[in-house]
């Protein structure tokens, strides 16, 4: 008797994906955040620069690329805001319905629940702020070039401005899921993702300046500031280091949730 292979059935990584990429998408809610932090990508840094152009005695002025890049994209903070919230909602919305339960039931390897759902969240969301921060660059380049700015797509720097700035505003997103898998409460877990970006670091600046010194670079928020830096040689980590940092910290969210979720009742 012969035997042939068969496809694989049960859950797996690929279909779990696919299962919360769906929800991602058919949620108002979910559709409506995202759409907002893009239209802030694509509409703040464009507007700034027009307003670099027709006002420029009163406005900051731009000597060099990193201004002008800062410039470019100064809707990604609030983009990265809103994109935080998705990430807590994408979690959070499922406990008051049990549907979790369901997806638990349906998927018991509870961790691959929680790595898809960060998987589908960088699905939807890493192609739509590179391209917002592609177009909110060049729409403020061609805009600046009225003032001679620096800003031009042959700098390396203006690429890795682009990369750098869809990276930070994903990464809000999946902390924002990993806080949701931890704390279970969408109001809780957007308070934490506040704290761990704005108010951990004034806590940490109150230590002794040798400790403070050495844990501040290592904080996510600084990270993620860094990262985004076009100039290589200004303080703190270097760019490349600091995203690294970055990532870092995404991924140790995403296993601390995956190890709780794993350890208590739906």
């Amino acid at each position: 008797m012969s035997s042939s292979a068969t496809p694989a059935s049960g859950p797996t990584l690929g279909r779990v994906t696919r299962s919360e990429t769906v929800k991602l998408k058919t949620l108002r809610s979910h559709v409506v955040l995202a759409a907002t932090a893009a239209m802030f990508l694509l509409v703040l840094g464009p507007v700034q620069a027009l307003g670099q152009v027709l006002a420029p005695k009163e406005a900051e002025p731009i000597g060099d690329l990193g201004a002008a890049t800062s410039v470019a994209l100064n809707g990604g903070v609030t983009a990265a805001l809103l994109l935080g919230i998705l990430g807590v909602l994408s979690v959070t919305s499922e406990f008051p319905t049990a549907l979790v339960r369901t997806t638990f039931w349906a998927v018991p390897r509870r961790g691959m629940v929680v790595r898809g759902k960060a998987i589908a969240l960088a699905r939807l969301v890493l192609p739509l702020v590179l391209v917002g921060a592609a177009v909110a660059l060049e729409a403020s380049r061609v805009i600046l070039t009225r003032i001679d700015s620096p800003l031009t797509w042959a700098e390396p720097g203006t690429w890795w401005a682009a990369v750098a700035m869809s990276l930070y505003a994903l990464g809000w997103g999946l902390l924002g899921q990993s806080l949701g898998w931890i704390l279970r409460s969408a109001v809780g877990a957007a308070f934490a993702l506040l704290g761990l970006m704005f108010v951990l670091p004034m806590l940490v600046a109150l230590l002794p300046r040798s400790i403070a010194d050495t844990v501040m670079p290592l904080l996510a928020s600084e990270a993620g500031s860094a990262m985004m830096r076009v100039d290589q040689s200004g303080p703190g980590l270097a760019p490349p280091v600091a995203a690294l940092v970055w990532v870092g910290w995404l991924l140790a969210g995403v296993v601390v949730a995956s190890v709780i979720v794993r350890r208590r009742d739906a």
